[in-house]
């Protein structure tokens, strides 16, 4: 038995009793039952617990207590840093000190990009107290000074997305004179806040937009990955070109100023400041004279034959720097830069039906047409199939049980070598030499595609921009799974003139010209040059890389040049001759399904002996490649080597 006792020296046993009896409440038998009476513990009185009640007791206060520590400990241990910047965020205002973002330069040093100073308008939401009352007035003041309408403020501080910002952008560009009326009146605006934001201005006049790309704002999904990244919500970020492509460099790292506030929101220190990281400057391989020059060229063919989309690639054949890259039809990338001002625009640019934003130079792929007959003649001098001497006769095309495959030329051009073959694009020539004829043993399917990889057709070659296309090449598993037919000798046969279902880019047929011309290295096209750190007065030059060489041999290679540089004496690129620079070039003509007009194809390296630029015009559904695409090659290097470069003429 276990008894608690309560200490009271005014209220005594026999007390108790007598009032007992006075109001008759309590009986002897409930008395004895319940309390007892010793001499011992005179003045005290016991009440009976049972030990099983006790321990219970005991045990419920143990759990309170565990419970009451394991939520402190979370608090306090797993929930520290929370809270922490909760009660630091209440106290300590952050302002985002902005680094400028970085310039692109084009390979002459010229500027391609500038960044004007801009003031944006945001509310901070924890200055701003919750009654409608104030941010009624608040709105009113914005709105009065920006002259943005009442609800359209109201709308953006009221959206769902912007109730976890502490930073609530309302404007993107407001005017200096504004900017100084809040600047002037920080009191009267405590819940506002200024930034200064360089914003992005392109040089739109010289066809850079795809190589440049454009920024564009944060949506809500990559937010949720950037902000880890010291990202704002409000920041633009690159989303196409190279503005994506070298985002992080071109971002650098913002810095901070972490100001201490009272209740009202008012200043009363500066805690810390955290310096930016400057962002990075890269310089281009792009001439922007010649990408300028081969723009125009391009647009004025294009107006002349009523057709609107086209490619066109320079590049050094030596290094693989890409001189002049240009997609049409093009666009504004400014527009990008102040959406709201621009929407109309955006929208119109989003729904046309040539899509301007879409790269042709390294995106679109097409069948290459004859251009792919350096890649067939290659591999078969290479493979033994041919040599320079060896002749056939074309008499106007093949015929195979009843197929026939004709060539371009009615009753055909004769004994024909490699040379002459490629001056005059012979298809006889190809068709013997791809697929065979009668005891005539070709290349074959297998040992054509094998040589295109090589070249690096049916793969990226790893420039340096997004969305790099792949091209295709067809082999006989993908024809089975895919239509359900085997593979046939005539498929063989337009594999071989670069026809049927082989697809390239106008970027890898650049490529393979430039292989061809420098001797028979592929090299990793790249658009960046040097990477520029002007905080730590460093410059990294991006040197040439060789992803591909070694598989045709020096004198085969000499061979097809010959071949090229026969076509601009007497073959099917004669009108380049007049040029005052020495040429070498391929014409090419892709017929496509539906009716309509074939791809025009000129691809070309000049000078002959000493190559420094490699270049390719594609016009989609334009017509005869020596009649559309060569005049626009012709009038580029006519410019390039006769006005811009005379003194690298050879």
């Amino acid at each position: 038995m276990c008894y608690i006792y309560f200490m009271n020296p005014f209220i005594t046993p026999n007390k108790i009793l007598e009032d007992n009896k006075k109001y008759k409440t309590h009986t002897d038998s409930w008395l004895s039952d319940n309390f007892f009476i010793d001499k011992k513990y005179r003045g005290k009185i016991g009440l009976s617990v049972s030990k099983k009640k006790l321990n219970n007791i005991f045990i419920w206060i143990v759990i309170i207590i565990l419970i009451l520590f394991a939520r402190i400990f979370y608090l306090q241990i797993i929930e520290n840093k929370k809270y922490y910047s909760i009660a630091e965020g209440n106290r300590i205002k952050t302002e985002i000190i902005p680094t400028p973002r970085g310039i692109f330069f084009d390979r002459n040093k010229n500027a391609l990009v500038e960044n004007i100073p801009e003031f944006s308008l945001f509310v901070d939401k924890k200055s701003l107290a919750h009654q409608s009352v104030k941010q009624s007035n608040l709105i009113k003041k914005i709105s009065k000074i920006t002259e943005m309408p009442y609800q359209k403020i109201l709308d953006e501080i009221s959206r769902k997305e912007n109730q976890s910002k502490q930073d609530i952008l309302i404007s993107r560009r407001i005017s200096y004179q504004q900017a100084m009326v809040i600047q002037a009146n920080p009191e009267k605006y405590a819940s506002l806040k200024l930034q200064l934001t360089p914003e992005r201005r392109y040089d739109d006049q010289h066809g850079l937009s795809h190589i440049l790309g454009y920024l564009g704002k944060i949506d809500n999904q990559e937010w949720e990955i950037l902000r880890k990244f010291n990202y704002q919500f409000f920041d633009m970020i690159g989303r196409a070109g190279l503005e994506k492509e070298y985002e992080k460099m071109l971002r650098g790292q913002p810095g901070r100023i972490e100001k201490e506030v009272d209740a009202q929101g008012k200043i009363i220190k500066t805690v810390n400041i955290i310096k930016p990281i400057p962002s990075k400057n890269l310089v281009l391989t792009i001439d922007e004279d010649l990408n300028e020059k081969l723009n125009q060229a391009l647009a004025r063919q294009l107006k002349k034959i009523g057709c609107s989309k086209a490619a066109g690639i320079a590049l050094n054949p030596q290094t693989g720097e890409i001189l002049a890259l240009v997609s049409l039809p093009s666009f504004n990338n400014n527009f990008f830069s102040e959406p709201q001002k621009f929407d109309k625009q955006i929208k119109q640019i989003l729904n046309r039906r040539d899509q301007p934003l879409f790269n042709r130079a390294i995106s679109g792929e097409y069948p290459p047409g004859s251009t792919f007959k350096l890649v067939v003649g290659s591999a078969a001098l290479q493979e033994g199939i041919v040599n320079e001497w060896t002749q056939i006769l074309s008499t106007g095309g093949i015929r195979i049980n009843k197929w026939f495959y004709p060539d371009w030329k009615s009753g055909g051009h004769g004994l024909t070598n490699i040379t002459r073959a490629l001056a005059e694009s012979i298809n006889t020539f190809f068709y013997y030499v791809g697929g065979g004829y009668q005891n005539f043993k070709g290349l074959g399917l297998e040992r054509i595609i094998n040589y295109a990889h090589k070249f690096y057709l049916g793969r990226a070659l790893g420039i340096d921009l997004p969305n790099e296309a792949s091209g295709f090449l067809p082999n006989r598993n993908w024809k089975k799974k895919t239509k359900n037919e085997p593979w046939y000798i005539g498929d063989t046969y337009h594999l071989s003139i670069g026809q049927g279902d082989i697809l390239v880019t106008p970027l890898q047929i650049a490529s393979l010209t430039a292989t061809i011309a420098n001797g028979g290295k592929v090299f990793k096209p790249h658009l960046v040059k040097e990477i520029v750190d002007v905080d730590k007065n460093k410059t990294t030059v991006i040197q040439p890389e060789i992803i591909s060489q070694g598989f045709v041999s020096e004198k085969n290679i000499k061979i097809i040049q010959k071949g090229l540089r026969q076509a601009v004496l007497s073959g099917s690129a004669r009108s380049l001759s007049s040029l005052p620079v020495t040429s070498a070039g391929k014409t090419g003509t892709a017929q496509v399904s539906g009716g309509r007009k074939p791809h025009a194809w000129f691809t070309v390296f000049a000078p002959y002996k000493n190559p420094k630029i490699a270049l390719t015009i594609l016009i989609e559904n334009g017509g005869e490649g020596n009649a559309v695409a060569l005049p626009v090659a012709k009038e580029v290097l006519r410019w390039y080597f006769g006005i811009y470069l005379p003194a690298v003429r050879q």
